[in-house]
């Protein structure tokens, strides 16, 4: 998942989550520096064509990106 938050034109922090976000890959391993870059150029743009609002207030800034894993353990077969 890509966690992405952002404050809005009334200071409050607005969080959005994108599931199964591509990645920026080479086949054999991610090149987080593209990646990185991949994603500060979206949130620029959600920000720059007003795509979501919070309340009527738009969104002003990036405050920052995260992606997050999650690791899926059987404890238990049935």
């Amino acid at each position: 998942r890509l966690y992405m938050q952002f404050r809005d034109s009334a200071a409050k922090t607005i969080n959005l989550t994108l599931n199964n976000p591509k990645n920026v890959d080479d086949g054999d391993y991610v090149d987080f520096a593209a990646q990185d870059a991949a994603i500060e150029g979206v949130m620029d743009t959600i920000i720059a064509k007003n795509i979501f609002h919070n309340n009527g207030n738009d969104l002003a800034a990036k405050v920052n990106a995260r992606i997050l894993d999650y690791k899926s353990t059987d404890v238990m077969d049935v």
